[in-house]
């Protein structure tokens, strides 16, 4: 099913279930067209460990959305293409990657409850879980994702949170194995005050492979605490224990999260478990950390670091480290420059890559 099939069957029924006309209240609507074009040099878009060859690449993102409300309700959908074109079509093949979602939300004052659903497209060069380090190459990674969740308040303190999903993921080129994933999950939440609340989350996620390969099931306990530790500063911690098969692991991270009137800091570092294009679950232990800053009212910069280590039968570890510079010139248009240096490091091989690029972007500011 094509990204546009997707969301039209996807408006249809959740505009027919939600934006009857019985209603009392008249459904308002609003919808925007953004884009984004950017041109960018690569020193190593294959990650070669030895001989990189280098391309200069182009990319066109234009987008649309749309949201609706009647009271209680409200459904957001989008849509967006990703065309890109390289000087060097033998080392980055020409791609048209489209993407997709819908989300309905019905909220009252104790309760809310949402259905999602997802299309994407993407390179396996960009997904670090399926990135197999040096060497990569150049598949498409296609998921379809529908989910739904409610949230229910229990006393006036305590907080009840049920999610599901079901996600089918398929490969173009490479030797990625596809999957479907069926999820569920209960995470429960009492504010013990105004700046702390502890919780509890237990989930199940199956993973079957579509060429009939054995089904693995992966379970999941998490205690965590959320700490408000002042008006800018906020935490997440948490810790427990993940069962895959027969297989006892741990799982945890802390997250932190800074934010005042010109500056944002945020870091995480966790070990989770993902399912992956290798036919199973994969363990992966990342950090990230970005930090933002606002330099007047038209014009802020920003510095990103990223580490990844995905445990295969051999490790591969992903390091990117960024920084950017963006000028608004007006409330809908802004210029963006941006530098990556990226490291892959896998099965004894070592590869580099600096990326360099510019971006013109329109998005409406009325939205």
């Amino acid at each position: 099913m094509k990204v546009a099939q997707f969301l039209e069957v996807s408006a249809i029924m959740v505009s027919v279930l939600v934006f009857s006309p019985t209603r009392g209240q008249a459904a308002s609507w609003q919808q925007a067209w953004s884009a984004q074009a950017s041109a960018e040099y690569d020193s190593n878009p294959a990650m070669a460990p030895a001989y990189p060859v280098d391309i200069w690449r182009s990319i066109f993102e234009p987008g649309y959305k749309l949201k609706g409300t009647d009271g209680v309700n409200e459904l957001n959908m989008g849509v967006a293409l990703q065309i890109t074109r390289a000087s060097n079509k033998m080392i980055s093949p020409n791609r048209e990657d489209s993407r997709g979602f819908f989300d309905w939300r019905q909220r009252s004052n104790t309760d809310e409850f949402g259905i999602s659903g997802a299309y994407d497209e993407v390179a396996t060069r960009t997904t670090t879980i399926d990135n197999t380090g040096p060497g990569l190459a150049d598949s498409t990674r296609t998921s379809r994702l529908l989910s739904a969740n409610e949230n229910q308040a229990l006393t006036e303190r305590s907080t009840l949170a049920l999610d599901g999903a079901y996600e089918q993921v398929f490969y173009k080129g490479g030797t990625f194995v596809n999957y479907v994933t069926r999820s569920a999950g209960m995470k429960f939440s009492y504010a013990w005050n105004e700046r702390n609340t502890p919780f509890l989350r237990i989930s199940y996620t199956d993973y079957k492979p579509t060429n009939d390969g054995a089904l693995s099931r992966l379970n999941n306990v998490l205690i965590g605490w959320n700490w408000k530790i002042s008006e800018y500063l906020e935490c997440t911690i948490q810790a427990g224990k993940s069962r895959m098969d027969n297989v006892q692991g741990k799982q945890g991270g802390v997250n932190v999260q800074y934010t005042d009137q010109r500056t944002l800091v945020a870091i995480n570092a966790d070990r989770q478990v993902s399912p992956s294009g290798f036919g199973g679950f994969v363990t992966v232990d990342q950090a990230k950390g970005s930090w933002s800053y606002a330099l007047n009212e038209s014009s802020k910069t920003g510095v990103d670091l990223e580490w990844q280590k995905n445990h295969l039968s051999m490790n591969v570890v992903n390091n990117t480290a960024g920084a950017w510079l963006q000028q608004d010139i007006n409330s809908s248009w802004g210029t963006r420059m941006y530098y990556l240096h990226k490291i892959s490091m896998g099965g004894g091989a070592r590869a580099y890559s600096n990326i360099l690029g510019v971006s013109l972007m329109y998005t409406p500011s009325d939205f």
